[in-house]
């Protein structure tokens, strides 16, 4: 089998996996799409996208074969293609991990009709060289004062607010579109009370957000919110209602961050935020993304404010303080103790 280099893999049209991806292999794509009640519906489909590529190179380098009939050097060579259309090291092993699951599901539920098969990309797949991660640069507190100040004086509430609720949850992109509404309403009838050596903390807890877990359900979890991010919350919502009233419109959406024109008031998609984030990068002088609130958040309680490594895992939703290290406290010469906490 020989295949020249090209560019990176575009995705795969739902026409064309209808049409051209041999029927055997399109039936049980589809069938362990439906029966993996364990895979999120984020992963499950960003699994639909990858073997539908599985089902294109099968397709292009393997005859169109029946995955059954695949063999040892077949799964070492997906991997090859991968790997030489310049996919990062995650970006491949997501779609080995698709295409390889796959195959333990055929393994595993058609023993008897399959008896021979074996998953050939378990058996055909090799350690890859991780690419390095992109470099983070969390922004520090006056940023972060920075950032929140600037959107204020050009009276984008619903942006300040979005910003000030995610920086101090550490919610991920996907969560933040999960907040209702009804927070806005918040009194204090509602706030909770923990004391701590001695100090009482006040806090609020949001409605209930699926939070990134295996299953259909994922984790769920009910975020801790402060009064200065309750009045961030009240603030926007003051001004929806009156956008909404200078509109003339209804507002039936359920969700804190909303889309208002001229037609109607609309629940945002995470796309949404990652949208803003393009007009963001002119206020901190460098390009921003999302999931640079979440890394801030956790660099600046445990970096600044000194703050417990514990208790900093448990806000950002981690099983382990090991996983908070490596992926989000960044620290530096000045900081250096701070891997010590």
């Amino acid at each position: 089998m020989s295949f020249t280099k090209t560019e990176r893999i575009a995705p795969v049209s739902e026409k064309w996996f209808i049409t051209r991806a041999r029927k055997f292999n399109r039936k049980k794509i589809n069938e362990y799409l439906q029966h993996s009640p364990r895979l999120s519906p984020s992963t499950l489909t960003q699994y639909r996208s990858c073997l539908r590529i599985f089902a294109y190179w099968i397709y292009k380098y393997c005859d169109n074969r029946k995955i059954i009939d695949l063999k040892i050097r077949d799964g070492k060579a997906y991997q090859d293609w991968l790997i030489d259309h310049n996919g990062s090291s995650t970006n491949i092993n997501v779609k080995l991990a698709a295409a390889s699951e796959l195959c333990e599901y055929i393994e595993k539920y058609y023993e008897e009709e399959y008896s021979t098969f074996r998953n050939p990309i378990r058996k055909g797949r090799e350690q890859i060289v991780k690419t390095p991660r992109k470099e983070k640069h969390p922004l520090d507190p006056d940023e972060i004062n920075q950032f929140l100040t600037e959107l204020h004086n050009r009276r984008q509430f619903q942006r300040e607010c979005y910003v000030a609720l995610s920086y101090q949850t550490a919610c991920r992109r996907a969560e933040s579109p999960q907040f209702k509404r009804i927070i806005a309403n918040y009194t204090d009838a509602d706030a909770k009370y923990f004391e701590n050596e001695g100090v009482r903390h006040k806090y609020f807890l949001s409605n209930s957000i699926r939070c990134k877990g295996p299953g259909r359900q994922g984790k769920i979890r009910r975020f801790k919110l402060s009064e200065e991010t309750l009045d961030y919350i009240r603030q926007w919502d003051e001004q929806r209602r009156y956008l909404v009233r200078k509109q003339g419109l209804t507002d039936d959406a359920d969700s804190l961050f909303v889309h208002i024109d001229s037609r109607e008031v609309r629940n945002l998609t995470p796309a949404a935020f990652a949208y803003w984030f393009e007009d963001f990068g002119d206020i901190v002088g460098r390009k921003l993304h999302p999931h640079d609130l979440r890394t801030s958040r956790a660099t600046n309680l445990v970096v600044y404010q000194n703050k417990p490594l514990s208790a900093v895992s448990v806000m950002m939703g981690h099983k382990s303080e090991e996983t908070t290290k490596v992926y989000y406290v960044i620290t530096n010469d000045r900081d250096s103790d701070a891997s010590l906490l």
